[in-house]
């Protein structure tokens, strides 16, 4: 709890997750396991079975009537199965704030010892902040596509056409600067159990804003540093998925599948491997946004102190 600029904030954040990275993987391996077979699952019926049923009707349009009930079953089942994985996702966060937790306290990270543990409350607190932003972000965007399908016809119209990308583009960068903020509230409802996401919204998202350069300069560099780090690790998945499209749609053309018989359990352990790497890519900015939080907070105090110093 002290104050750092964005680099000494990526750079504490980055340092305090390398060099205890043995002691994290103890303590959420199998938090991580779970979360990775969850989406392991999703891959799966989204890159094998997925493609088959498009081609299929999309090959024969005039009779894809008979698909309508698989084509909405198979929705509704990657939709639960991409709802679970994303709980199982923030869940899986929990821990992460749990090691931090230590760490804020006594200024160290303590590995559990036992393989098998529960972290409910945090887990549960994590699972909130993602409804939470959600809803928020949901509604803030949902904003933005209703008034695009208000002004569809200016958006068709090819004399206004480049005008209304800009105006498309200007809209959202607006939203997304508003949200922002949302970074470092998140990150304190997540450490501070006795808070509530609406009460520091309404009362702190001022403050934040404050600090919005700070945010923004920590969410990007991790954006571009993590985000590389997971097309790398999601790179087999979308070889995978290419593979199985062409296939698939050999198959409804009348050419042989062209895939071993084990392509289902491949799909699903590389999806899995794929998504357990993913993990430990996206956790580092958790704790990077952990300094954010105590530089933010600790100004802020010194703030409070300093105005409160009466006058000699």
């Amino acid at each position: 709890m002290k104050e750092r600029s964005p680099r000494a904030s990526l750079t504490a954040g980055f340092q305090l997750y390398m060099g205890n990275f043995r002691r994290i993987f103890k303590s959420t391996w199998l938090a991580g396991l779970i979360t990775s077979v969850i989406a392991g699952a999703t891959g799966t019926v989204a890159f094998v079975y997925w493609p088959e049923l498009v081609s299929r009707i999309f090959s024969n349009v005039a009779a894809a009537w008979q698909y309508a009930d698989q084509y909405r079953l198979l929705l509704i089942i990657i939709a639960l199965l991409t709802v679970l994985s994303t709980v199982a996702l923030a869940a899986f966060g929990g821990y992460g704030v749990a090691l931090l937790r230590q760490h804020q306290a006594g200024g160290a990270l303590l590995p559990v010892q036992r393989h098998l543990h529960w972290e409910g409350s945090d887990m549960w607190r994590s699972v909130k902040a993602l409804l939470f932003n959600g809803v928020l972000f949901c509604v803030s965007y949902g904003v933005v596509a209703a008034f695009a399908y208000w002004k569809r016809a200016m958006f068709l119209d090819p004399m206004h056409h480049i005008a209304s990308l800009v105006l498309l583009a200007l809209l959202f960068s607006i939203v997304s600067t508003v949200l922002l903020p949302t970074a470092y509230i998140t990150t304190r409802y997540l450490f501070e159990r006795k808070t509530h996401y609406t009460v520091l919204l309404i009362t702190r998202y001022l403050t934040s804003l404050r600090f919005w350069g700070s945010q923004f300069v920590v969410l990007l560099v991790c954006f571009i540093v993590l985000g590389l780090l997971y097309l790398v690790a999601s790179l087999p998945e979308l070889i995978l998925y290419e593979a199985n499209w062409q296939a698939r749609i050999g198959v409804v053309g009348g050419d042989p599948l062209g895939m071993p018989g084990y392509i289902t359990l491949l799909t699903f352990v590389t999806c899995t491997l794929s998504s357990f790497m993913q993990l430990y890519i996206v956790l580092p900015l958790l704790f990077c946004l952990y300094y954010v939080y105590g530089s933010i907070d600790t100004r802020e105090q010194r703030k409070q102190e300093n105005q409160n110093i009466p006058l000699s």
